[in-house]
């Protein structure tokens, strides 16, 4: 497809073919296709390309957008936002970033990282003098108040500050600082006095405060001369209002010991759990002339903020201080106390827990998060056909898995491939079953039957009923075959189980529909392959195929996870389902190799009513919550619970078809039963029984009874499981030493030796450890200081088990294989070692009214910069690399007339400052207050790439 590729190792009948697209694009289609016969099935995709969309406003901020010429005030109107697109955050004057990214990437349609920041006020630290400069000047002004107070008429120790000393007063005014003892001047010059912080530190010998600048002077008595006196104490500020959940402390007492929060009183606040001071971490204000510095301290309930969720969206569920309810919440939305917002999914997912979340005190008031699990498919009626292993019309499958369908006689399928479940949709999304016309060969004469019709392969017929042996069990493609089934299409496959003999012999056999005929096979008990059936049994040892879904094997208490096993004589296998609680097993739980073959009955596992979309012809799957101790799955299939737990176990059903009921096998007490209510269960799903502290008279079967008379039972069984206690080895760390079931004990090397054996061994329900101890020796791997190949290079982080070696290529040579390589437990790299080949990239072109600086061949690394002809901007990257792969990491770019820089005016201010200017794009130019524009306040770049009109000046408004 346009804008992608397809990934297509083989083509020969069967292979298949994957569509890719290039980043930035999605695929809309298929994204595989299966050679048949020569033809590509389905209709090919196609790539479309994605767009981001508006991140979302940022409060007290702004969201910029990174362009060729710089950024961007980004609008909800910008529609299509291509990949790789950047953008940045900016916060209002007075504001400053804070828990958020400083921008993003677009990337694949969606922004990375996707949450947006907060814009916080931002709280400056007050400019004091030092305490050794506050000394000095102290200490100057109280030896120039003595001078002062010596000169005649001098009994006024009010200082006073100009801002701009005349001519007169510098010639006339005596020099202060102690020098002049006899002067008869009555101020002294504000240079030479010291800016004292009135702040009521500092005082003078007879108790008056001297007036720093901004303070007001006091108001002169008769005669001209100015009283002096105790300066007035600033107003007391606001009583703070203590709550129950609030904590209020007086760091410092203010300047009335009467008055509680009287001037220059320091607070700290704190609060209760749910609750947060209004004036940052700190909690910290303080009383400055009537006013609480930075804010009068308070406590407020705290807001929740919309939690993380893959494919989930968050809403507003209620109209409300002008938000509108609907509204998409992004993961940086404060949500208000005592507000409720909704949780869904995208399409394709199932809400898998609570609906809506309610925020109280800064908290989600729910037992767990919602999260979207991918949703089912419901299979569909299919006319003419039906779907094989058990599935049928109105069943659910879950979300990855494929059924097979086939077609009656005379239809053929629209598909050859399984139907998939991806996303609650089905792939294809209608199966069917469609009338199929034949092909005849082209030359003879048609006719309907006994004539010389031609079939081609792949056009057969379909069998009658074949005939019922007496004593033995029917199936069809491994249901029950009934009586009334007519419908045997070609490849229909028979089986007979007979019942056994009195001497124990089994025997079974199959029959297949090949073209109109039956043709028998015989088979054994375990419908392996004729081959095997008609060689000679071998005595020792029997093969295990590990093909069965859902089902956990255990030999010697170990899991099984190869496909294919052999097992000598003798051996023993246990099964059970990967989860007691979810699947039911039919066959047999043990079986033991016995002259060549496993005797009992297969095991497998099917799902239950969770499993099929809480189908009510289905048994109930039940749920295992516990507390106070662990549970376990032992190997046989029992629970094993620890003694003093609790356990609840939640039987799934849908409440409004009736209330299912628990039966117990003994009667040692009863149970309490009921529809869960606890916060985050689904009471309109979930049944419980709960066992209270368990006992080892607790053991038994418990079975739920749904209304539809489907069962299911798990078999409990209390008792304390305890593994054997590790044994103390050389440099060997635990984690800890508790030997309970269940628990997880990490081993390290303490000793800097490497770790031989499982790095974590579990203690299993069978008491044992699910690992022998490990042991701690001394292993590196060797130097890789002569490679094979020159242009290879090799650095070693280290040479210890686990360690790296990282490779790499000389210039002009790419690296085929790995990129690194690890030490392996044996003292050998992991191989293959990687090798480097020659790349080279092909010229990249020359920009139009542009050059290009590098010329020559050019090898993997090398780099090629453009430039722009003068009057000309650039749009585009201006370097590219040459790649491994032999491809340059962008394109060239492109070189468009443009206006450069104008310059700005001075005393006045300039729209937008870039380096280049577009063809029409405009600037605008003001003048700073008291000045005024001489020429054109707005310029224009010309198509010639000149602007209209020179940059205009400031100068001063004349006075009228």
């Amino acid at each position: 497809p346009r804008n992608g590729m397809v990934i297509a190792p083989k083509t020969e009948h069967g292979m298949k073919a994957r569509y890719h697209c290039k980043d930035g694009y999605t695929l809309r289609g298929e994204a595989t296709t299966t050679c048949l016969f020569g033809n590509w099935t389905g209709e090919p995709p196609y790539c479309q390309e994605v767009y981001c969309p508006f991140p979302g406003y940022v409060e007290n901020g702004k969201v910029l957008l990174v362009g060729n010429m710089g950024l961007y005030d980004y609008r909800p109107y910008v529609r299509k936002v291509t990949n790789n697109k950047q953008i940045m955050y900016d916060c209002n004057r007075g504001y400053v970033l804070s828990d958020g990214p400083p921008g993003a990437t677009c990337v694949g349609g969606r922004w990375s990282p996707k949450q947006l920041p907060r814009c916080v006020p931002g709280q400056h630290p007050r400019l004091r003098w030092s305490r050794s400069v506050r000394t000095k000047r102290a200490a100057l002004l109280r030896q120039w108040l003595r001078v002062r107070r010596a000169m005649p008429g001098g009994q006024s120790t009010t200082v006073m500050r100009k801002t701009a000393p005349s001519p007169k007063s510098n010639d006339n005014a005596a020099t202060a600082g102690g020098r002049g003892r006899g002067g008869t001047n009555t101020a002294a010059k504000s240079d030479d006095l010291p800016d004292v912080e009135g702040d009521g530190d500092e005082k003078s010998p007879d108790g008056s405060t001297p007036t720093g600048e901004g303070r007001k002077k006091p108001k002169g008595s008769k005669g001209g001369k100015k009283k002096t006196g105790p300066r007035k104490a600033g107003k007391p500020c606001d009583a703070i209002t203590q709550e129950i959940f609030m904590k209020l402390e007086i760091v410092k007492p203010g300047r009335d010991p009467n008055i509680t929060y009287s001037h220059g009183v320091v607070v700290k606040v704190s609060c209760h759990q749910g609750y947060g001071v209004n004036i940052g971490e700190n909690g910290t204000a303080r009383c400055a002339r009537g006013k609480w510095k930075p804010d009068k301290p308070h406590c407020r309930i705290l807001p929740c903020f919309v939690p993380h969720s893959e494919h989930g969206i968050f809403t507003r569920s209620t109209t409300e201080n002008g938000r509108t309810a609907g509204t998409v919440l992004n993961e940086t939305t404060e949500i208000s106390h005592n507000e409720v917002v909704e949780f869904s999914c995208t399409a394709g997912y199932n809400v898998q827990g609570p609906g809506n979340l309610k925020c109280w005190h800064g908290q989600w008031a729910v037992s767990s998060l919602p999260d979207c699990t991918p949703a089912p498919c419901e299979l569909p009626h299919i006319s003419h056909g039906q779907y094989l292993l058990g599935y049928r019309a109105g069943l659910t499958i879950g979300n990855g898995s494929s059924v097979m369908f086939q077609c009656d006689v005379e239809y053929k399928p629209s598909t050859m491939a399984p139907v998939e479940c991806v996303l609650g949709e089905l792939r294809p999304h209608t199966p069917s079953c469609r009338k199929d016309g034949g092909e005849y060969i082209t030359g003879g004469d048609i006719t309907k039957a006994g004539g010389d019709v031609d079939y081609l392969s792949g056009l057969r017929g379909s069998c009658g009923p074949p005939a019922r042996v007496q004593g033995s069990l029917i199936f069809k493609n491994g249901e029950p075959l009934t009586e009334t089934e007519r419908s045997f299409p070609d490849g229909t496959e028979v089986t007979f189980n007979c019942i056994a003999s009195i001497m124990g012999e089994k025997t079974s056999w199959r029959i297949v529909c090949e073209d109109g005929s039956w043709l028998g096979r015989s088979l054994s008990c375990d419908v392996e392959d004729p081959q095997d059936s008609s060689a000679a049994k071998d005595n020792s040892t029997c093969i295990f195929r590990n093909t069965e879904p859902n089902v956990v094997t255990f030999y010697r208490d170990q899991p099984i996870k190869e496909d294919v096993v052999e097992f000598m004589s003798g051996t023993v296998l246990l099964f059970r389902c990967a989860d007691i609680g979810k699947y039911a097993m039919i066959g047999s739980s043990r079986r033991r190799c016995s002259q060549g073959e496993w005797d009992g009955q297969r095991p497998v596992c099917f799902g239950l009513n969770q499993e099929n979309d809480y189908a009510l012809e289905k048994p109930p799957t039940i749920l295992f919550r516990h507390q106070l101790g662990p549970i376990a799955q032992s190997n046989e299939g029992t629970l094993i619970v620890y003694p003093g737990s609790i356990l609840h176990m939640e039987c799934l059903w849908i409440r409004r078809f009736g209330t299912p009921k628990w039966v117990v096998s003994h009667n040692y007490r009863k149970y309490p039963e009921g529809w869960s209510s606890d916060p985050g269960r689904d009471s309109q799903l979930e049944y419980r029984l709960s066992i209270f502290h368990a006992s080892r008279d607790d053991s038994g079967t418990f079975t739920c009874i749904t209304p539809t008379r489907h069962t299911h039972s798990v078999e409990i069984q209390v008792k304390a499981v305890h593994c054997a206690e590790l044994p103390a080895r050389r440099g060997l760390k635990l984690s800890t030493q508790n030997t309970k079931m269940n628990t997880r004990v990490l081993l390290t090397c303490a000793n800097g030796n490497s770790l031989i054996g499982a790095p974590e061994i579990v203690c299993l329900p069978s008491g044992n450890w699910s690992a022998p101890v490990p042991v701690c020796e001394s292993m590196e791997c060797p130097d890789l200081g002569n490679l094979s190949d020159p242009n290879l290079r090799a650095t070693i982080l280290s040479r210890e088990v686990g360690g790296q070696v990282m490779f790499s290529c000389t210039q002009g040579f790419g690296l085929i294989g790995p990129a690194h390589s690890t030490c392996l437990p044996a003292g050998e790299w992991a191989a293959p070692l990687p090798q480097c080949k020659e790349v080279q990239c092909d010229k990249p072109g020359v920009p139009e009214n542009g050059y290009i600086q590098g010329q020559g061949v050019y090898k993997a690394g090398d780099l090629v910069q453009f430039n722009c002809n003068p009057d000309h901007m650039m749009e585009g990257q201006p370097i590219i690399a040459c790649q491994e792969n032999g491809r340059w990491s962008g394109v060239v770019p492109r070189c468009v007339q443009a206006c450069a820089y104008p310059g700005t005016a001075i005393s006045g201010r300039m729209s937008s400052v870039k380096f280049y200017y577009q063809i029409n794009e405009t600037v605008t130019f003001t003048c700073d207050d008291g000045l005024v524009m001489q020429g054109a306040s707005m310029l224009k770049c010309q198509h010639n790439g000149k602007w209209s009109n020179a940059v205009p000046t400031c100068v001063t408004a004349p006075h009228s």
